[in-house]
């Protein structure tokens, strides 16, 4: 019984470490499937407006004192840019979504075609950079 709540224990306080953050990513190259993960779930988020998720792919500084109003409304403002975009396509079909391999070493760019049948298509994506003097990457606002 004591290894049970010792185990259960262990696994809730490690959880945390395990997730991966959205600002501060670990990837091994520009090729990682990382990136594509992350895009995915910074697309989803402007689409919902999900106000949490997309400051998540944020330096946190950006959101202490004086300009933390100011950049919640610019992410609120660039979410709502995508979701029109978005929704004036209807009911659309990614067609391809892949990491290019045309970007320099500090640049990954997740590339994305989708269309809704005849009437529209558009190119869409991410690019994030690694982060100066880190080995970690974040997204290109």
């Amino acid at each position: 019984m004591t290894f049970r709540w010792t185990f259960l224990a262990l696994a809730l306080s490690s959880a945390p470490l395990i997730a991966s953050p959205n600002y501060g990513i670990a990837a091994k190259n520009n090729q990682d499937p990382v990136f594509i993960e992350k895009c995915d779930v910074y697309q989803q988020a402007q689409k919902e407006g999900d106000l949490e998720t997309l400051k998540s792919f944020v330096d946190q500084v950006w959101f202490e004192g004086s300009k933390a109003k100011r950049a919640e409304q610019a992410l609120l403002k660039k979410a709502a840019r995508f979701e029109q975009r978005v929704s004036k396509a209807g009911n659309y079909i990614v067609i391809e979504k892949r990491l290019s391999d045309k970007t320099q070493d500090n640049f990954a760019e997740v590339l994305i075609n989708w269309t809704n049948g005849d009437k529209f298509s558009s190119n869409d994506g991410c690019v994030f950079e690694k982060i100066k003097d880190s080995e970690l990457w974040r997204i290109h606002l």
